[in-house]
C-alpha cells in the first residue's frame, strides 16, 4: 500500500499523526538521496524527519557480505533509484523528465503522476528489503534460514528486527563522495565497523570520538590528598605557571604548591565523583570503542539554566557507543514530547519555529529569478506559466523589469515575533517547581530507559543537591544570589522536601559555628 500525501493541501499546522510518523526514528524511511528530501520537508514545512536510510549505504553492507555480486554479478556504475530498482527488482521505473517536471501542485494529479510518485516510494522499500535479504543470506545464514517458514505475524516481526539490526548504524547518515567511489569501484568493506567509520565522516550527529575523553590526570593538594582528575592541558598549565610539580608522568599527576580554596570531603559522595578515575567506554553496554559524548540533560534545556546550575558539567556528560546513543536519543524524543504537552511547549510545528518559509512568496521569488536569468533558454509555455505566478501575486496584467527585480528580491521567510524555544518554555514552567526538578527528571529518565551498567561510581540523580542546599542555607535574603538559588531549588511554588534539606543544612551550620566557638 502506498499513501500519497498532498502537503500543500493542508493548512498549518500539519496533522500530528503525520508529524509523529515522520519524526519516529523506529520507522525507517528508505530512498536515494533521502537526506535532501529530509532537508526540504524541514525547511518548507517545519517537519522533523528521523529514521532515514540512504539505500546506497545499504549497498556498502551488501559489498561487505558479497550480496551485491551474487545479486547482480557486478556493481552498477549508476547509483540512482531507477538503476537500483532495475538491478535488484528487475523493474524499470518511469523517470521521463516530462513527468518529473510536470505540475505537482495541480488540484488533480494525472494517473501517470500518481504512478510515478507511488513507484518512487515503493521501489525504495522493496530495494531495502532485497538488499537486506542479501546481507542476511551471505552473512547470517544460520540465523535466518527459518524465516520463510514462520507464520505471517512472526515473519513480519522478525523481518523488521533484522532490518533494524542491519540499518541501525546508518540511520540519518549522509552518503559521502568517498562511499560513492567505493561502490562504483566495487570495493567492499572489511567490517561493519569500517562502514560506520566511512559514514561517520559525513555526519556530525554520530561521529565517534577519535581520542579518549578521560585521560585521568590528577591534581593533588600540597600534602598529597587527591583534589580532582583533569585533562593533560589543565595539569600542564599548573606546571608551566610554576604552581605545582610533576609527581608522575603517565598519567600526569601534579602536586600543587599552594593550599586550594576547597578540598573534596570524604563524607560527601558528590565531591568524591570528581576524584575517581573514569574509563573510556559506553556506560550502557561497556563497549570500549566508537563512543560519543551524551548530554544526559539535553543542551536545549540546560542552556536556559542559571550559571550556578551549570557549574558541574562533567557529571551529566557520559560516553555512549553509536547504537546506544541512537537508542537513547529515541527515548529522549519521547520525554521531549511529554514535556511539550505538559508545559504547552510544542515542537516540530510551524508555531514552534522562529522562522518559516512562505511557499507562495518562495514560488514568486523563484519564478522571477528564472525569468531574469534564463528566460531565453526556457520553453514559451513555461515562461507563460512563470509570468502568471508573478502576475497573480502582484495582481497585475503585465510585468516590467522593475517588478521582476522586486519579486526576485522578495523575502520568502515569515518571522514569528512571539517565538519562544521549546526548551525555554519548559524551563519557564519548571521555575514554579524548581529547575533542579527538571534536571533530576532527565537523569532519572536516562537511568530508567537505558539501564546503564557501567556508570562511574557516585553518579546519582540528586548529584550536587546537598551542596546547593548548604550554599543557600548560608545566604542572607538580600544576597545577590539568593533569588537564583531559590529559583533553582524551591521555585515560586516552593518544595517541602528541599526546604527541609535547607533547614537541616542551616542547623548543621549553626552547630559547626558553635563547636568552633566552644573550641
Amino acid at each position: 500500500m502506498c499513501v500519497l500525501v498532498r502537503l500543500q493541501a493542508f493548512s498549518p499546522p500539519l496533522p500530528d499523526s503525520l508529524q509523529s510518523l515522520l519524526g519516529d526514528v523506529s520507522v525507517i524511511k528508505a530512498g536515494v538521496g533521502i537526506d535532501q528530501d529530509k532537508m526540504f520537508l524541514e525547511t518548507d514545512y517545519g517537519l522533523l524527519v528521523q529514521g532515514c536510510v540512504d539505500l546506497r549505504l545499504v549497498l556498502l553492507c551488501c559489498l561487505e557480505s558479497g550480496g551485491v555480486e551474487k545479486a547482480t554479478g557486478k556493481v552498477t556504475p549508476s547509483l540512482g533509484l531507477a538503476a537500483l530498482a532495475f538491478k535488484f527488482l528487475g523493474r524499470t521505473l518511469d523517470k521521463d523528465w516530462q513527468v518529473r517536471t510536470s505540475d505537482w501542485e495541480a488540484e488533480t494529479l494525472t494517473k501517470r503522476q500518481q504512478n510515478y510518485a507511488a513507484e518512487d516510494a515503493l521501489a525504495g522499500v522493496q530495494v531495502l528489503l532485497v538488499a537486506c535479504s542479501r546481507v542476511w543470506q551471505c552473512g547470517k545464514v544460520a540465523e535466518t534460514w527459518w524465516l520463510p517458514w514462520l507464520p505471517p505475524p512472526f515473519f513480519h516481526h522478525s523481518m523488521m528486527v533484522h532490518i533494524h539490526q542491519t540499518c541501525h548504524h546508518i540511520l540519518d547518515h549522509k552518503f559521502s563522495t568517498s562511499a560513492s567511489k567505493l561502490l562504483q569501484l566495487g570495493e567492499g568493506c572489511a567490517s561493519q565497523q569500517q562502514v560506520t567509520a566511512k559514514i561517520s565522516k559525513t555526519s556530525r550527529a554520530y561521529c565517534p570520538r577519535k581520542t579518549p575523553l578521560y585521560h585521568n590526570c590528577q591534581l593533588l593538594a600540597p600534602d598529597g590528598v587527591p583534589l580532582c582528575t583533569c585533562d593533560p592541558k589543565k595539569a600542564q598549565w599548573y606546571l608551566e605557571k610554576g604552581l605545582g610539580v610533576a609527581v608522575q608522568q603517565q598519567p600526569l599527576v601534579v602536586r600543587l604548591n599552594f593550599e586550594p580554596a576547597s578540598r573534596p570531603r570524604e563524607e560527601y559522595k558528590d565531591e568524591q565523583y570528581y576524584v575517581q578515575e573514569r574509563h573510556n567506554l559506553c556506560v550502557v553496554c561497556g563497549q570500549g570503542h566508537s563512543y560519543i559524548k551524551k548530554n544526559v540533560v539535553p543542551h536545549e534545556y540546560r542552556r536556559h539554566f542559571p550559571t550556578i546550575l551549570k557549574d558541574h558539567q562533567s557529571h551529566d556528560v557520559v560516553l555512549l557507543c553509536v547504537h546506544c546513543h541512537q537508542v537513547s536519543n529515541a527515548h529522549d524524543a519521547t520525554l521531549r514530547e511529554l514535556l511539550a504537552t505538559e508545559c504547552s511547549a510544542p515542537t516540530g510545528q510551524a508555531s514552534s519555529r522562529r522562522v518559516t518559509v512562505n511557499t507562495q512568496r518562495r514560488a514568486v521569488k523563484n519564478a522571477a529569478g528564472a525569468l531574469l536569468r534564463t528566460r531565453f533558454t526556457i520553453p514559451q509555455p513555461r515562461i507563460t506559466e512563470l509570468e502568471n505566478v508573478v502576475k497573480k501575486f502582484f495582481n497585475v496584467d503585465s510585468l516590467t523589469h522593475e517588478l521582476l527585480q522586486e519579486a526576485a528580491n522578495i523575502d520568502p521567510r515569515d518571522w514569528n515575533e512571539d517565538f519562544q524555544a521549546h526548551g525555554e518554555q519548559v524551563c519557564e514552567t519548571y521555575r514554579s517547581k524548581g529547575l533542579v526538578q527538571l534536571q533530576h527528571r532527565w537523569r532519572r529518565h536516562f537511568l530508567n530507559t537505558m539501564q546503564p551498567q557501567h556508570l562511574p561510581q557516585y553518579w546519582s540523580v540528586s548529584h550536587n543537591l546537598h551542596k546547593l542546599c548548604c550554599t543557600m542555607a548560608r545566604l542572607t535574603s538580600d544576597h545577590p544570589d539568593h533569588d537564583t538559588y531559590n529559583l533553582i531549588l524551591l521555585g515560586t511554588d516552593g518544595n517541602e522536601e528541599v526546604q527541609r534539606m535547607i533547614e537541616q543544612c542551616k542547623e548543621a551550620s549553626v552547630e559547626d559555628i558553635c563547636g568552633d566557638f566552644a573550641h
